[in-house]
């Protein structure tokens, strides 16, 4: 996997920082490398949670992973270094979507994530080492979709 370019370095940087004036809402990206302190933070990605998948299955061990999703990750994150505190929070517009997290390194950490954040958003915030981690954003049903926002911070969230 390549680094990105300072062109797209510079295109993500003023995305996310539109996003945190509320004037672009996220950023649809799929691939994301991050280093500590980065700027700005939080970064938001956005996508299409779903699919019919178990990702109970996709996790591949007995993580409790709830929630349905296509076999093709929603977003690859790559850290380049260790973060003490990294904070993934799935956020939707409606309050009737009840998604879902699953995280899976190339390290063998596997995290499912449900209802953490007021009960009923996933979240993960903890230590995570460096290297490529895939993500998918799950709903409770199969062949159900929705929008949602990937926030990652390295302060926690909510």
């Amino acid at each position: 996997m390549s680094c990105p370019t300072v062109r797209q370095r510079l295109v993500l940087t003023f995305l996310t920082s539109l996003a945190l004036w509320g004037l672009y809402p996220a950023i649809a990206q799929n691939a994301l490398t991050l280093q500590r302190n980065f700027r700005p933070d939080p970064i938001r990605l956005s996508g299409t949670a779903g699919g019919t998948v178990s990702l109970a299955a996709m996790a591949g061990v007995d993580a409790n992973c709830r929630g349905f999703a296509n076999t093709t990750p929603n977003h690859t994150l790559t850290l380049a270094e260790t973060f003490p505190t990294l904070d993934l929070l799935v956020l939707t517009d409606n309050i009737n979507h009840d998604p879902t997290l699953l995280l899976k390194g190339d390290n063998g950490i596997v995290i499912c994530a449900d209802n953490e954040s007021r009960g009923r958003l996933p979240q993960i915030a903890q230590r995570l080492p460096r290297g490529s981690y895939q993500m998918w954003v799950g709903t409770k049903e199969p062949g159900q979709t929705i929008t949602y926002q990937l926030s990652l911070s390295e302060i926690r969230q909510r």
